[in-house]
């Protein structure tokens, strides 16, 4: 497969990082773990996931970039995403040992992927 016959995938825009996180744990828990990644592009900070959704094109699934835009850089090398008392999410740097809290690594990328159209 040549590099022209690569399909873009679908852009699925979320309106927070709180949906983004959201979205991955629960994704995260039905198929594999789930990460984050995160580039700069024109100024924008990005922060999305590449994944298929299946049944789509000959039943190879359709891709989907699912991302959102804020306004600042990661402060850490993790999502924290908890959901009781109430939903909250922030950057750290390491993992601790708390149930109730579901940690997205982020994965720093040196530049927009090629086949992205945001």
């Amino acid at each position: 497969m040549s590099k022209s016959d690569l399909r873009p995938p679908v852009n699925l825009k979320l309106a927070s990082m709180a949906d983004l996180a959201r979205m991955l744990v629960s994704w995260s828990q039905r198929d594999r773990a789930a990460s984050m990644l995160y580039f700069e592009d024109n100024g924008k900070h990005i922060y999305g996931t590449l994944i298929s959704n299946h049944g789509y094109y000959e039943m190879q699934g359709i891709p989907l970039w699912v991302y959102t835009v804020s306004e600042s850089a990661p402060a850490g090398n993790f999502l924290a995403y908890g959901s009781r008392p109430k939903e909250s999410v922030e950057f750290v740097n390491s993992v601790e040992s708390e149930p109730r809290v579901a940690y997205l690594p982020i994965i720093r990328l040196a530049e927009k992927l090629e086949i992205l159209d945001i």
